[in-house]
């Protein structure tokens, strides 16, 4: 009788501890990705920003003997590319003693003084703007 007992005792504490149920769904969704990685390219508005970039640059007029210092500049050659529109690029030769003035590392907005003899033009002065 005690093992009768004591077996619906422990029948009747099992019902009282909280188990969970091994066919219940599990919301594990693992690495998610934004929806936005997902969502098609708008080639539309991709393609109006270009036209318009275009157009801009095609009617902007650079200024004369002001440029920026490309990153193909030597000691002998200065690649000076056209300011405001980076269109052109061109590449002229150091005189032998250069005049600087502020920073004229690459990239930099400079104002150029050419030296010309005959057909052949050097950069004589190079100053930041």
């Amino acid at each position: 009788m005690r093992k009768v007992l004591f077996l619906s005792f422990l029948v009747a504490a099992a019902g009282l501890v909280p188990t969970a149920c091994k066919m219940a769904p599990n919301d594990n969704p693992g690495d998610t990705v934004a929806a936005s990685v997902f969502a098609p390219i708008d080639t539309a508005a991709i393609n109006r920003r270009a036209r318009a970039k275009a157009v801009k640059l095609a009617h902007a007029k650079d200024s004369v003997d002001i440029f920026y210092i490309g990153s193909g500049s030597t000691k002998q050659r200065l690649q000076l590319v056209s300011y405001p529109s980076r269109r052109d690029t061109l590449v002229y030769g150091k005189t032998r003693h250069i005049k600087r003035s502020g920073n004229t590392d690459v990239g930099s907005v400079v104002r150029v003084a050419f030296w010309v003899s005959g057909s052949d033009s050097l950069v004589k002065s190079v100053e930041q703007l």
